[in-house]
């Protein structure tokens, strides 16, 4: 008969058995505490779930303990809803893949996860954007029936959409190139909703992070009433983990 399964939050860089409280999920308190294999341990909780739902409550939880672990590690975090199925399972994801955590830990040592997305201000976006073509032809084809200016409609996308593109270029020499700089790695999301300029992630050195914060800050007013800067972190570098673990070779007690 299969163990308890366990839901996994962090892998950490640590030989001793190690508690961190308790973490809740759907209303059941668990232990939280490492299964080590050499010098390194996962976080772990028990569960009698397999499947969690991705709930605000639950999520939050989630993140609870891997910031109380990061309190005192280094963290290889995991994603949400990750659960193994039993202890050899754990110890099996940890051999398997023992060098690299080691290189991951020590690569994300002393570092930290921040985000910026930048959006237009509703109130500048059509500023910014439309010129003289992009006004004639919007004035074209207001309140005319969509049959009668199609292709003026088609043609209005295009410029539209160009005009973006070439707005989100000049912004991202502006913004976004700067602070990459002064991040030790950035990643951009490659879909992003209409009226976003950028929203990325930038892993940046602990010893550093004031000197990026301000930067984030001195390009916040440079851009005042145009482009609104929401900058969140630091978190876990969920976006800078480059290791994938395979729970698909789980093995009985």
């Amino acid at each position: 008969m299969s163990a308890q399964g366990k839901y996994i939050y962090c892998f950490i860089k640590e030989k001793d058995l190690s508690n961190f409280g308790s973490s809740t999920f759907t209303n059941v308190i668990s232990p939280v505490y490492t299964i080590p294999v050499k010098e390194i341990s996962a976080v772990v909780s028990n569960t009698d779930i397999y499947e969690f739902d991705p709930t605000r409550k639950n999520v939050l939880n989630h993140q609870r303990i891997i910031t109380k672990v990061m309190e005192k590690y280094t963290v290889v975090p995991v994603a949400f809803g990750t659960v193994a199925n039993n202890k050899k399972a754990i110890e099996n994801i940890i051999e398997s893949n023992y060098d690299q955590f080691l290189e991951q830990i020590e690569f994300l040592t002393n570092k930290a996860e921040v985000g910026l997305k930048v959006i237009w201000e509703d109130s500048y976006f059509n500023e910014d954007i439309e010129d003289d073509e992009i006004r004639r032809l919007k004035g074209k084809v207001s309140g005319k029936d969509e049959e009668e200016v199609l292709l003026d409609k088609i043609e209005l996308g295009k410029l539209v959409q160009a005009a973006m593109e070439e707005k989100i270029e000049k912004y991202t020499k502006e913004i976004y190139d700067p602070l990459s700089k002064l991040a030790v790695r950035s990643k951009r999301k490659e879909s992003v909703p209409i009226k976003t300029v950028f929203n990325a992630s930038f892993l940046v050195n602990n010893v550093e992070s004031d000197i990026f914060d301000k930067e984030v800050e001195r390009l916040s007013e440079l851009f005042q009433n145009k482009l609104k800067f929401s900058y969140i972190g630091p978190w876990p570098p969920y976006n800078f983990v480059d290791l994938r673990i395979n729970l698909n070779d789980d093995n009985e007690e």
